[in-house]
Parts: structure tokens; sequence; C-alpha cells
């Protein structure tokens, strides 16, 4: 895997040694990237907001961010080897205090750690697929957005973007304070952009094309389900 623009454009990362975790594909990684890009209307870049990567393995997503002008990066992450590949990848890069490796359950880090000075920007949920495929309001994953919001963790202009398998569309819980704003799929991966507030009657460009968008075959690599991806 590499960085793909940004201060550490072209810059390789590694990804934890075991076919059990679940890269992003860079090709798809890059398009979730300049949909963001587009969605800040920040060609190419991403604010300086706060990052959180959940899942992170790699930190690949995260990363990304600060590469591309996020002002930091929280990493949540608990399994041993992609917390070593982890910390390998941040000291490759020289990364300072902007990147920070917390060893929590992301699934319960809400509810359990303290949280940050201020809401996240952008948050990367990448859960393993087996656990985002409950849509309904009890699913992991509306549950854990819920907690976000509840918990000050997200914002009226955070974006949270959900990783999952192509045949998933994740939904929020009726009467919370998210909204699905689009989805894309790409070859067998599935990208969910969910928002606090309902986007713009007349949304930019990155939120109203087609659904579906062909990358060519490197997206479809398997996803092993149980362990966090990155």
């Amino acid at each position: 895997m590499r960085i793909i623009a940004g201060k550490w454009r072209s810059r390789r990362i590694e990804h934890p040694p075991t076919v059990r975790t679940r890269p992003m594909p860079d090709r798809v990684r890059e398009a979730v990237f300049d949909i963001l890009a587009s969605w800040f209307d920040l060609p190419g870049g991403i604010p300086a907001v706060a990052v959180a990567d959940m899942f992170a393995g790699s930190g690949s997503l995260g990363l990304e961010a600060v590469s591309r002008g996020a002002s930091g990066c929280d990493f949540f992450e608990r399994a041993g080897s992609a917390l070593a590949t982890l910390k390998s990848n941040l000291h490759d890069l020289d990364t300072g205090p902007e990147c920070r490796v917390l060893r929590v359950n992301a699934w319960t880090c809400p509810l359990t750690t303290p949280r940050p000075p201020s809401p996240y920007g952008i948050l990367f949920v990448d859960p393993p697929y087996a656990d985002a495929r409950d849509t309904s309001p009890t699913g992991r994953v509306p549950r854990l957005l819920n907690d976000l919001y509840l918990a000050a963790w997200a914002a009226g202009e955070s974006v949270v973007v959900l990783h999952h398998e192509d045949r998933v569309q994740p939904d929020v819980i009726p009467g919370s304070a998210w909204c699905v704003a689009d989805r894309r799929v790409y070859g067998s991966t599935g990208i969910t952009f969910v928002t606090a507030t309902p986007p713009p009657a007349d949304s930019r460009e990155s939120m109203t094309a087609s659904p579906r968008d062909d990358l060519g075959s490197d997206t479809n690599a398997p996803a092993v389900e149980g362990v966090p991806g990155g």
C-alpha cells in the first residue's frame, strides 16, 4: 500500500502480516478522499480537522487524511499484530504528536474513553464485515454512530465514512442526528457517507454521481470476517 497524496505522497505503508486483515484497496481509498475533498471544497485536500480512524488496522485511512491536511488523527485499534504494524507505519513516516494510537475497543470507546477536546471532523469506521451486516436500529454500527454523537465525539459538521461489504447498506437509528448522505460501491467494497445534518438540496457533484463505480478488478479482494481492517 502507499499514501496517495499530500506531504507523504507515494510513501509505502505496510499492512499487518496476516491474511485475516482487510485493508481498503488503494484505488478505493483514492476515490473516498476525492469525494471528501469535493465535499469540503478542497480539491485534493482535507480540512485541518481532527480525524478518528476506528478499527484502524494499518492506519492507512488516518495517515492519508493527515498527509492531505488533517490536523491530526487518533487511531483506535486493539489487535496485537495490527498495532505493531500501525506503530511501525507511524515511525517510518516520522509522525509527531498529531498522531496518537489508542489500544481500546472501538465499539465501546465513546462510552469508556475520555472524549476528545473537540468533536472529530472526519471519522473512519472500518469494522469487521460481519459486524456491519445488521443494519437494524439494534445493529452494532447504528448503535456506535449514536454513541459517537451522544458522547460528543462527533457534531453537526462531522462526516463518518463507513467501509462495508457491497451488499450491505448501513443505516442510522430513526430519529437520531445522523442521516445517510451517499453510498458507493467499488467491486465488492461498499462505502457509506453519514453526516449529522442533511446534505444541501444542491449537493456537490461528489454526492450525486452514480452510486456504483468500477475501479477495476483489484477492488475485489475477498473480505475476511472478524478482524479489523485498515
